[in-house]
């Protein structure tokens, strides 16, 4: 298999591997895998109707409805009118729930990692952790080349000493 084809099915693995964390820990505290999807749509759109979270999400406008209107009673969504349109309603993530994600996917994500991690000897994670730190280094490196240097949204490995100077 190519380099480049191997590592992409990698990190696509890896992905997969950590939205599947991700979702065991939202059904562990009461939340289905339909209701985390319509979470994870409202929070990649801030604001969206039901109409285009039923069109994204493949699901019935009813079906929508009733996830919404389900985890806007837990206080997890806020249905407002939409200024636009008064018949529709924009849906949002309660200010609660949207500290709460951030907070709780990077510690999902860590732990899960740490997990896989002592699964390897010492050296070994050593060599996943440099093997890391080049290829995040190599990406930053093509995207600065290639005029997309505004990295921070995308800044998930934290290197102190190259940080400081690229930002």
């Amino acid at each position: 298999m190519e380099k480049a084809e191997f590592i992409g099915e990698s990190i696509d693995f890896l992905q997969r591997y950590m939205m599947k964390s991700i979702q065991k820990y939202a059904e562990e505290n009461g939340v289905t895998i339909p209701q985390a999807r319509v979470i994870g749509e409202v929070l990649s759109h801030k604001a969206i109707s039901i109409k285009l979270l039923s069109r994204n999400l493949n699901m019935t406008q009813s079906t929508v409805s009733d996830i919404v209107e389900r985890l806007a009673t837990k206080g997890l969504l806020v249905k407002t009118p939409n200024p636009k349109d008064k018949r529709s309603v924009e849906i949002t993530l309660s200010s609660e729930l949207e500290e709460g994600i951030h907070a709780n996917i990077t510690e999902i994500s860590n732990q899960s990692i740490s997990e896989v991690l002592s699964l390897l000897k010492p050296d070994e994670q050593e060599v996943v952790e440099k093997g890391m730190q080049l290829l995040v280094s190599a990406v930053r490196d093509k995207m600065a080349a290639d005029g997309m240097d505004q990295y921070e949204f995308f800044d998930v490995v934290y290197f102190p000493e190259k940080t400081n100077k690229k930002k």
